[in-house]
């Protein structure tokens, strides 16, 4: 009969010392899980969500990227190493230069002054009359967004609203008439970040 209970006790123990260690295992599970997403670093400016490598594209779909910044002809718009670029999952922008070599991403809103120099400017926050000198001074805005873009002069002071909106915001240099917006690549899902130079000095050159 003492067996018989030390048997039952023993199964008894063995079973909540089983049920202890799964609870254990899958709370290190989820440890694990946090652990790697926070590894990635930086979350995405725009949505503040984390964001997936650049790596894990499918080389047909990098290789399209690559053509379509090859096909804009100007030298300030480069083809850029995918492995080095992290991904917008809610927006399908592209980060360049933001990956190191640890697969830590480290982004902050100085990226558009590392895109290129300037003293960026939302464009719905700049006047009517300036954003029209602008436009005159560019053979064409196609592509960027001039519709949709926050009142707030500062990049990281616009609402989900705008933030989110399709193509990303339009940003400008007011003194030199510079553009950096988002463009959406043809055929994908995905936007990369695009500088374009005025093709004219002054109006004046525009009559």
């Amino acid at each position: 009969m003492n067996s018989i209970e030390t048997l039952g006790q023993q199964a008894i123990w063995l079973f909540f010392f089983g049920l202890f260690l799964i609870v254990v295992l899958m709370a290190f599970l989820l440890w694990v899980g946090w652990w790697v997403t926070r590894q990635r670093g930086s979350l995405s400016p725009y949505s503040r969500q984390p964001m997936m490598y650049g790596v894990d594209l499918s080389q047909s779909i990098a290789a399209h990227i690559e053509e379509y910044m090859k096909s804009l002809c100007q030298r300030d718009n480069p083809p850029f190493d995918m492995s080095r670029a992290a991904i917008c999952r809610e927006t399908g922008r592209i980060f360049t230069d933001c990956v190191g070599k640890s697969g830590i991403i480290r982004l902050r809103w100085d990226f558009l002054e590392k895109r290129y120099p300037g003293r960026w400017v939302s464009w719905g926050a700049i006047p009517e009359v300036q954003r029209a000198t602008i436009k005159l001074c560019h053979r064409s805005v196609e592509g960027f967004q001039t519709e949709c873009s926050s009142p707030k002069p500062k990049p990281n002071e616009a609402g989900d609203y705008y933030a989110l909106a399709k193509p990303g915001p339009l940003y400008a240099d007011m003194s030199t008439r510079i553009l950096l917006g988002w463009k959406h690549v043809p055929g994908t899902t995905f936007e990369v970040l695009i500088v374009q130079k005025p093709d004219f000095d002054s109006i004046d050159e525009t009559l």
